[in-house]
């Protein structure tokens, strides 16, 4: 499995904001508990970069939108094996009937990350070779996406599929999560405008 990004803040700050021993609270401030909602297998994209969420996209637009945007870009001329800013362009793709390709064959090469997110805060993930084993929590905020912090207990330290090999145990990550219906992401902010893992259900 390839090492995970983190978010730009530590579990000291998650653990900062619990009140401490004898202090009186009138109001939880924080509370933690298991998200049944992410219970299940999910399979990350590998293929995807760092996105954002609907919510973020949608906020991003507007405020786009209400600006009067112009650009003094500059014509680019036509030259130098150069093409006008306006000249379509195609490309001709021509079919190798030689090459027979089967899709299982296909499917069978390609890299799958599998993450199993039990019920029971347990979680172990499974890439080619490698298989880890660690806990997980979900912590819901006032405000933001809520906060999901996975500890690795245990990685068997084998090649995973994609050819890496490194050792994740009692590594720990933070990031928050925008989670729904069977997609999911990991952003490293709370306004999930840098979301760097995009998850889909298999398994519920």
């Amino acid at each position: 499995m390839e090492p995970i990004s983190f978010a730009s803040f530590s579990l000291a700050a998650i653990l900062a904001s619990l009140p401490v021993n004898g202090e009186e609270v009138d109001k939880p401030t924080i509370t933690t508990h298991i998200s049944p909602a992410i219970a299940g297998q999910w399979e990350i994209d590998l293929n995807s970069n760092i996105t954002m969420t609907k919510e973020a996209a949608a906020r991003r637009a507007a405020s786009k939108s209400s600006e009067n945007i112009k650009t003094n870009e500059p014509k680019v001329d036509a030259g130098a094996g150069l093409l006008t800013q306006d000249e379509k362009r195609s490309i001709n793709i021509q079919s190798n009937t030689n090459k027979k390709m089967m899709a299982a064959a296909a499917q069978s090469s390609q890299c799958r990350e599998l993450y199993n997110f039990a019920a029971d805060n347990e979680m172990w993930s499974v890439s080619g070779k490698e298989w880890t084993y660690g806990r997980y929590l979900v912590t819901h905020r006032e405000e933001g996406l809520p906060i999901i912090a996975i500890k690795t207990v245990y990685d068997n330290n084998e090649v995973d599929c994609s050819g890496n090999q490194v050792d994740q145990t009692d590594e720990a990550l933070i990031a928050f999560l925008n989670h729904d219906g069977n997609k999911m992401q990991w952003c490293a902010d709370p306004d999930g405008t840098e979301c760097f893992m995009n998850f889909n259900r298999i398994l519920p």
